[in-house]
């Protein structure tokens, strides 16, 4: 199975809006600063709103930065594999590749049920951050279930992609 085409337009979509909000924080962030410093009147909320939607901008974008080989990876040990596997092909990488793959879904799997049971609690006792306005916590909560669902799914495609011989994961 190929990586599929819904789940790269899915994450790309999913990168440009990360992108957009982090335009838009910035934004807020030079506006703040030019509000606080030059005017000397800053606004009570736009930091906390930064902070608030910084949690949506990071895990939209993970799933993109899955999917386009943009984690982090340690090259010292695929070179090690490589240079003393050099007759075997690329089967010992891509085992590991696969391991590692699933290790991370292994996490991200307990990051979504922690941010599962956090929006639970959210909604169920209708909590809000501890802003200088009213910001429901289930807002931050919902992008760690939506983040992790999108990086789950991501990882499946990858490590079947991985099985199905394809070496574009490999990297």
């Amino acid at each position: 199975m190929k990586y599929p085409k819904f789940m790269t337009m899915i994450n790309k979509a999913c990168g440009y809006i990360s992108g957009a909000i982090i335009l838009g924080a910035s934004f807020l962030a030079v506006m703040e600063s030019i509000l606080r410093k030059v005017f000397l009147s800053p606004t009570r909320w736009s930091l906390n709103l930064t902070q608030g939607v910084f949690i949506w901008a990071a895990f939209l974008g993970a799933s993109w930065a899955l999917q386009e080989v943009g984690h982090v990876s340690i090259d010292m040990i695929r070179d090690v594999i490589d240079k003393h596997t050099k007759g075997a092909g690329r089967m010992p990488r891509r085992i590991i590749a696969i391991c590692s793959y699933l290790a991370c879904g292994f996490v991200l799997f307990v990051m979504l049920r922690a941010g599962w049971n956090l929006s639970l609690r959210a909604i169920q006792f209708n909590e809000y951050a501890a802003y200088n306005f009213k910001f429901p916590k289930i807002i931050s909560y919902s992008a760690i279930v939506t983040g992790t669902v999108l990086m789950l799914l991501t990882i499946v495609f990858i490590i079947l992609d991985l099985i199905k011989g394809n070496d574009k994961y490999l990297a």
